[in-house]
């Protein structure tokens, strides 16, 4: 005959361990909640420096909100965005309304950044009105780099302590590219140990100058201008060909 008993152990056996593992999965998903709720449904939004900088994903319907809350004189979008995007010719024109400075400076969110963005970042940061307000698709790549760029460049903070702008709590996750963003924040801190020499913000800026390894040339960059890529839309008048089918810039 069949061990009844065993058979009923094992049984209850499995279902303590079907148990086990389901709340195991719900823990995990509660986790996983609590900790991306903020990015990926708060709209990312929080200081980098009170009354001066701060930083959240794409803004939709409540940029002027935003705008007339915090008082915000700049925004910076990191994204890119084409005339066939909403959400773009949106944002262009409340800044235009509000008389805010809206500077236009795609970056990518998975690639080592090129010497010229990284100055240009830099120079925009001693020359755009404030409050500011930075952005990007999610909030969580791009926006950390400028907002660790900040932070060195305008509050002196050295490059170990600049890292926390890229964080889990914005989303950010440096696995399969995000993590390039890192580069010349870890290889700075490497050269300045290396040389025995603190951080000044100027000392960063010579050294992405003259020592980053970049494809591009060291050169000088020019102020970035507020406004779109395309003239048209900084006038408040639709580009011709406009549409559906338009092309990207």
């Amino acid at each position: 005959m069949p061990d009844q008993g065993g058979t009923i152990a094992g049984g209850r056996r499995r279902v303590r361990w079907a148990w086990l593992i389901r709340g195991v999965l719900i823990a995990v998903g509660f986790a996983l909640l609590a900790t991306f709720y903020h990015p990926w449904f708060g709209g990312n939004f929080s200081a980098v420096s009170p009354g001066r900088v701060y930083r959240s994903s794409q803004p939709r319907g409540d940029l002027q909100e935003l705008i007339r809350e915090y008082r915000l004189a700049s925004v910076l979008n990191l994204r890119g965005g084409s005339r066939a995007d909403p959400w773009y010719a949106s944002e262009v024109r409340v800044t235009r309304e509000h008389g805010v400075a809206f500077y236009d400076l795609p970056l990518s969110a998975t690639r080592r950044p090129k010497r010229r963005e990284l100055l240009t970042l830099l120079e925009l940061f001693q020359t755009c009105p404030y409050p500011l307000l930075i952005h990007c698709k999610s909030g969580s790549d791009r926006t950390g780099l400028a907002s660790a760029l900040y932070l060195m460049a305008r509050l002196g903070e050295p490059p170990g302590q600049a890292l926390r702008a890229f964080s889990v709590r914005h989303g950010h996750v440096p696995l399969f590219g995000p993590e390039r963003l890192h580069e010349p924040f870890v290889e700075y801190d490497a050269w300045l140990k290396g040389h025995r020499l603190p951080h000044t913000p100027d000392r960063f800026r010579d050294w992405v100058m003259h020592h980053y390894r970049a494809e591009d040339p060291a050169t000088e960059v020019g102020h970035l201008r507020p406004g779109p890529r395309v003239p048209q839309l900084a006038e408040g008048r639709e580009p011709e060909g406009a549409g559906p089918h338009a092309p990207r810039w």
